[in-house]
């Protein structure tokens, strides 16, 4: 008689399979619409979040790392446990290192994060509609309450932008932010732009601040700026009208609202670093 038991090599082949053919289905087919959240589609709002990050200014300090963990109680598993912790670390901003395939190239550093992108494969696959759109400003976030862990969402993203949650934060929660929740055990996570804070009114997610803090104390300038893309007042939109910012594998037509500066070409593809 064949076990009709399902190991977990054979769920998450066929998870992926699943997060595949979701990915090539309509967005209609995949998502209801609510007053909360959007499936992405492109709409003529007024305010729009994005993020430049200028890698001509980046030193690879990786002051954004640190001050994002603190901000949003993101578990460094690794500092705790050890090099082995390090492939189920979960983390919402992480500077890699890329270099271009030619003779006489050096590494240089390039912060990733969730690229925010209008149009998510994540949100297109997501069975629960956990991951979503913010209708008034874009920002794609996961209601952890709706999650399930089924890890399309982290299959879907061509930026490998998503972690799951393993273990507890060893970070006491009564040293941990007391304005973020502490995380859930077995959902996906990722960058929020820090949506807790008062974007509207002006605050800044707190890798952006750590950035320019350190600038300023090395006498450097941001690497990372932030702000509403569709307000010409703000440096932000207009670093993206100059036509100088580059999206990251833009062949994929996700329209991400991360713009870089300082990219070549081939290392927009990033294949070594994103898979």
């Amino acid at each position: 008689m064949a076990n009709e038991s399902m190991d977990r090599r054979t769920f998450l082949k066929l998870g992926g399979m699943i997060a595949a053919a979701g990915a090539a289905m309509p967005a209609s087919q995949l998502l209801v619409t609510s007053t909360m959240a959007s499936n992405g589609a492109t709409t003529n709002k007024s305010l729009q979040f994005a993020m430049t990050v200028n890698l001509n200014n980046c030193d690879g300090c990786k002051e954004c790392e640190k001050a994002c963990r603190e901000e949003n109680n993101v578990p460094d598993l690794q500092a705790t446990y050890g090099e082995d912790a390090a492939r189920y670390t979960p983390y919402w901003v992480r500077v890699a290192q890329m270099k271009q395939d030619l003779p006489g190239t050096e590494e240089r550093p390039i912060p990733l994060l969730c690229q925010h992108c209008s149009d998510p494969p994540c949100v297109h696959v997501c069975v629960t509609k956990a991951s979503f759109v913010r209708e008034k400003d874009g920002i794609v976030l996961i209601d952890e309450h709706r999650c399930i862990g089924c890890r399309y969402c982290i299959i879907a993203c061509p930026y490998r932008a998503r972690t799951m949650v393993f273990r507890e934060n060893p970070v006491p929660r009564d040293q941990q932010n007391s304005k973020v929740p502490a995380m859930m055990l077995g959902v996906a996570t990722k960058c929020t732009f820090c949506a807790h804070k008062d974007l509207e009114g002006g605050e800044m997610p707190a890798c952006v601040e750590a950035c320019q803090k350190h600038m300023n104390q090395v006498n450097g300038k941001p690497a990372l700026e932030f702000g509403n893309r569709n307000d010409h007042n703000e440096k932000v939109a207009r670093q993206i009208a100059d036509g100088e910012v580059q999206e990251l594998r833009v062949n994929l037509e996700v329209k991400p609202n991360v713009y870089y500066l300082g990219l070549s070409r081939q290392e927009a593809i990033l294949e070594k670093v994103l898979g």
